[in-house]
């Protein structure tokens, strides 16, 4: 692994297979709150965080209630599809096991709790030396921080490190960062991940390639 010192993971569509999980939970709050789903871009949304998702559905649904009891209650229905429903993405959970001589990362817009549910489901909690979630910056992807600060934590310079990546917004990220990008287009076609400096079908097949750099 000479050419990169660690590699940080986001979690949802990239380990988790849990990007449909969240578009099911949306789909729940709208048929709750009689919302207008065509105006929800729910693919578009991918990579974002809640906590700025329900400001726009509050808004421009028009809601009476509060985008903190807003996200509250879409987090409940969804850590409700984690505990029913939540897989590994295939492969990805094996593929750690092929890097286990330098450090992981974890760099996620979940909330803390979300994160760890779901970590703790995969059986994976223990694998990464630093896990970074919405909770713990000021501005999530697509943002540079969460990046900055896996990085930091792990202790190696960002343009030392990769992202594997599933979203455009957090491929926006990494790169932001000063991270090598490693799209996979496991939530989202490759055209939408064009800012990603590889891009590849599966996080396993990502994961390959920084193992082939070595």
């Amino acid at each position: 692994m000479k050419d990169f010192q660690a590699v940080v993971f986001d979690l949802d569509g990239v380990l988790a297979d849990s990007e449909g999980l969240h578009i099911l939970a949306w789909e729940e709050i709208a048929r709750v709150y009689h919302l207008a789903e065509n105006r929800m871009p729910l693919h578009d949304w991918i990579g974002y965080p809640d906590t700025e998702i329900v400001k726009d559905v509050v808004r421009e649904q028009g809601l009476l209630i509060s985008p903190e009891d807003l996200l509250e209650h879409k987090r409940r229905v969804y850590r409700e599809l984690v505990a029913e429903k939540l897989k590994p993405i295939p492969g990805s959970v094996e593929a750690l096991d092929e890097l286990d001589s330098i450090p992981l990362g974890l760099a996620t817009s979940s909330s803390r709790s979300e994160a760890e549910l779901m970590l703790r489901i995969l059986g994976i909690r223990d694998r990464f030396r630093t896990i970074v979630t919405s909770d713990d910056v000021k501005q999530a992807k697509p943002e540079p921080d969460s990046y900055l600060l896996a990085a930091e934590r792990l202790g190696v310079p960002p343009v030392r490190c990769a992202a594997i990546e599933d979203s455009a917004t957090g491929v926006q990220s990494a790169r932001k960062a000063g991270l090598t990008v490693l799209a996979v287009t496991t939530s989202l076609p490759a055209e939408k991940l064009g800012a990603a400096h590889q891009i590849f079908a599966s996080t396993r097949d990502a994961v390959k390639w920084i193992r082939s750099c070595g």
